[in-house]
């Protein structure tokens, strides 16, 4: 196996456990130990850290090891507006070339983040979250878009696991049911109904945020 493969074995699987909260924000991880429980040296995982850190998931402390980094409300904030901006730019220009929507492909998701939520698999339940709106970007074929979904990706998830794990009591609905009714709107061919749901999602959360003191 080149080096190359061991590299990307590495980051992926790290950066899924990262995702999946096994190790909360502040975490500080080993390259020996990471290192031993991948089966692999220390070299593809010293690589695969260095990705993970241009990607803002961890930060390397000279003599002290590599922490898992905690993500700023400010910085999730940015995200998801970001990601809101995206759906509501592909929602109308789909509109507006009339191009059709992977419904059966969104069905299947939401089927997914269904199961995820039933199983309190949040780590599921977000990813599904994401992969519901990749699918709505792959309708007008922005690669750049989604190389931004892909960016944000582990940031976004992790985040927001953690969050649940942080505070069981509070747990996710929201987003499916925004997605349940973006899907509908859709079927029905109402873009301005799948705009608004996610327009209401994004002011509700923002709300959430000034509500918890998080955002002035």
């Amino acid at each position: 196996m080149s080096l190359t493969s061991l590299e990307s074995i590495a980051f992926r699987e790290i950066r899924e456990r990262i995702m999946r909260a096994e190790y909360m924000p502040g975490s500080m991880l080993s390259e020996n130990e990471l290192a031993a429980q991948l089966g692999m040296s220390r070299t593809p995982v010293r690589a695969a850290i260095s990705l993970l850190e241009r990607e803002g998931l961890v930060g390397s402390f000279r003599g002290r090891g590599v922490m898992v980094k905690e993500v700023s409300v400010h910085e999730f904030s940015e995200m998801y507006e970001v990601l809101v901006s995206m759906q509501l730019f592909v929602l109308d220009t789909a509109a507006k070339r009339q191009l059709k929507f992977d419904i059966a492909a969104m069905e299947q998701v939401l089927e997914q983040q269904q199961s995820a939520l039933e199983q309190k698999d949040y780590y599921g339940y977000y990813n599904s979250t994401l992969q519901f709106t990749e699918t709505i970007l792959k309708t007008i074929h922005n690669e750049s878009m989604l190389q931004i979904m892909e960016l944000y990706r582990g940031r976004y998830v992790f985040t927001t696991v953690s969050y649940r794990i942080k505070y069981p009591q509070y747990q996710p609905s929201h987003s499916i049911q925004t997605n349940r009714s973006i899907l509908e709107a859709i079927k029905s061919g109402d873009i301005a109904a799948a705009k608004a749901a996610v327009a209401s999602q994004y002011s509700d959360t923002h709300e959430q945020f000034i509500l918890h003191g998080l955002m002035k």
